[in-house]
């Protein structure tokens, strides 16, 4: 077998930068605190592990602050954004984050505010339980909270983070084996954050919260579909004027509070009923409090009936609060929105690669069969192949891929470039594995059982360009497990605001099918673990973040159907994985509440028919026809 070459990445799992510990870039979002603002700083530069990058956010402060960050001199890359207007602590971290993400490529962002002194080993205590707490990074916590004391070296109580209510023994052994709990919220007090989740999750807290509760919006944002710890190993310091919660003398922030958690509360699709039901009771007892423990009742009422009117109103687009004060550049949900005419590729012949993914079950002939199709018996050929062996392969599977790589050493097919992984992280990790590892912006997908038809490439690629597309898919056949006959043609919708309309109900997408451009799809956080859906999940965000999609009319890959498919269509295992796949479109806001209902009502309906039914209720739902005297164009080709 050949040796390990140029042509090949031994990678680690998922995405984590090639050499040494994650990039990490720190947001610090200050207002009138010249006299602190040094003195977090200094915390940042002096520690164990430092930032490659530190965003410092000033919220049009009136003090010195402006002319101290002009004159500094830092050890660290500094990027100063000086806004015109203060936007709160919300929106400037919305801000802070979105230059991080947009300018700054990081793998994890570390957040605080301007009062907080990280320590020595604030940040590499937080890193050190993210990289160790699994070697799969679609596995590793969506975020990490310092334990945060006050200057007299106790526990903050406004800082200190509640153990997860129902967090299970797998969260807590997980938690436990890195020094950490398990925990459902944290605030933006020394917190580190996975910029991968971040993406996928619409990328900025909600800049009109302004003040207060930004960073529990957030933060169970991100930790509802991912695990999210403490870890007291990593101690930062608040200096706050005094020692105690939220409920100490808030004065008019009293305000913020009440209306920002009944926006959490009433607004947010990340917390479950019981969780509302007992964040709530939390909240309602420290509102009370705060009301009867002051002197100035009738003021604080007012703040609290002003919140409660406020609320009523939902929240003001980030894009909209922010108007006239800084651009957002990421896209999505809580960001802007692209609008692109042309992507801008300077003809339709342009290099591009193909991303597929091997796992152990798969078959060698479908393997060698799926490699002949894309790499060699193109008429536009890509320029490279990237293959992810997503963990150990059985000998003969290997022995194919050892083979082709040879072949395209030879000049006998495209470039071969295999990502070999240490074991097996399923198809969304793997498939983001292989984008780090492909050259070109423009990347085709192909499955390692499916076949591409001769001019696939030099029918999609060009549509592609020469579209205002992000992805490009296409229709397909529908072949045997053995491509001796072509069953049926999956027919594709080719207007692009009908595939829009058509998203929240089914994905008009066939991934085996699509091409897209590689910069959108990383910038919105790459492909994330939905089971059955990473897919549609994808292209949902790609359209929320104002991006198109499209479709050609030719079939251009033969899809194999195995026996038993539409077995495996039915069933309760099947009914389960629709009501993930919904629940995660529905708390992207990829879905309403009405949609969820509309989408499970029809695939409930559709699990529980009898199987004879259900193939022909999916045929009709997905618009396939039968094939009439379609010839199989790769039947007798050398493989």
């Amino acid at each position: 077998m050949p040796d390990e070459s140029e042509n090949s990445v031994s990678a680690p799992v998922c995405g984590v930068a090639q050499l040494g510990r994650p990039r990490v870039v720190a947001v610090v979002v200050t207002y009138n605190r010249q006299d602190l603002l040094p003195i977090t700083l200094a915390g940042i530069a002096a520690g164990q592990v430092v930032p490659d990058a530190v965003v410092v956010v000033d919220n049009a402060s009136t003090d010195s602050t402006a002319e101290y960050l002009k004159n500094l001199s830092y050890s660290l890359p500094l990027d100063v954004i000086t806004l015109s207007q203060n936007m709160g602590g919300a929106g400037g971290f919305a801000v802070g984050i979105d230059r991080a993400l947009a300018r700054h490529n990081p793998d994890l962002v570390w957040v605080m505010d301007d009062d907080t002194e990280p320590t020595e080993n604030t940040l590499h205590e937080s890193v050190q339980a993210w990289e160790s707490y699994s070697p799969d990074r679609s596995r590793r916590p969506a975020l990490i909270a310092s334990r945060v004391v006050w200057t007299n070296g106790e526990d903050h109580p406004m800082n200190t983070m509640r153990t997860m209510f129902g967090a299970g023994s797998g969260r807590h052994r997980r938690a436990q084996a890195v020094g950490g709990r398990p925990i459902r919220s944290a605030s933006f007090v020394s917190l580190v954050m996975d910029a991968q989740v971040i993406r996928q999750n619409g990328g900025l807290p909600i800049a009109d919260f302004f003040i207060w509760n930004d960073d529990f919006e957030f933060s169970t944002r991100l930790a509802h579909h991912r695990d999210a710890i403490a870890v007291p190993a990593s101690v930062a310091r608040h200096h706050t004027k005094t020692f105690g919660t939220t409920n100490a003398k808030p004065g008019p922030r009293f305000y913020n509070d009440v209306r920002n958690k009944l926006w959490v509360f009433t607004r947010a699709r990340t917390l479950s009923p019981l969780e509302k039901l007992l964040y709530g009771g939390s909240v309602a007892r420290l509102w009370a409090s705060t009301v009867l423990r002051t002197d100035e009742k009738s003021i604080y009422l007012g703040y609290f009936l002003g919140g409660i009117k406020d609320a009523l109103h939902a929240p003001r687009l980030n894009r909209d609060v922010l108007r006239g004060v800084y651009d957002l550049e990421f896209p999505g949900h809580y960001g802007t929105q692209e609008n692109h005419d042309s992507f801008g590729a300077p003809h339709s012949q342009a290099e591009f690669s193909v991303l597929m993914s091997v796992y152990a079950r798969e078959s060698a002939d479908h393997v060698e069969a799926a490699i002949a199709s894309n790499a060699q018996h193109q008429t536009l050929r890509p320029a490279e192949l990237v293959l992810v062996q997503d963990g150990p392969l059985p000998s003969e599977v290997r022995e194919v891929i050892d083979r082709w790589v040879e072949r395209s050493r030879a000049g006998e097919c495209a470039s071969i470039v295999t990502v070999k992984l240490p074991q097996n992280v399923g198809l969304a990790a793997a498939l983001n594995e292989g984008l780090n590892a492909c050259s070109y912006g423009i990347v085709a997908r192909a499955d390692s059982d499916d076949i591409s038809e001769p001019d696939r490439f030099a029918t999609l690629i060009p549509a592609l360009i020469e579209s205002d597309c992000a992805v490009m898919g296409s229709a397909m056949y529908e072949v045997d497990a053995q491509n001796t006959t072509v069953e049926a043609t999956r027919q594709t919708v080719t207007d692009a605001s009908r595939l829009a309309d058509m998203m929240p109900s089914r994905n008009p997408l066939y991934h085996p099918t699509v091409a897209f451009y590689k910069d959108v799809v990383q910038r919105l956080g790459g492909y994330e673990y939905v089971p059955g859906a990473e897919d549609w999940w994808l292209w949902s965000r790609v359209i929320a973040a104002g991006y198109k999609i499209g479709n050609v009319p030719e079939p251009l890959v033969r899809y194999r159907v195995g026996a038993g498919a539409y077995t495996r269509r039915g069933g309760l295992n099947a009914w389960k994985q629709d009501w993930a796949i919904q629940r995660r479109l529905y708390t992207g806001h990829a879905i309403s509440k009405l949609g969820w209902i509309k989408n499970m009502s029809v695939r409930t309906a559709y699990r529980f028919i009898p199987e004879s039914t259900r193939r022909k209720a999916f045929r009709a739902l997905t618009d396939i026809r039968p094939s009439r005297n379609v010839e199989n164009s790769l039947q007798g080709k050398d493989a």
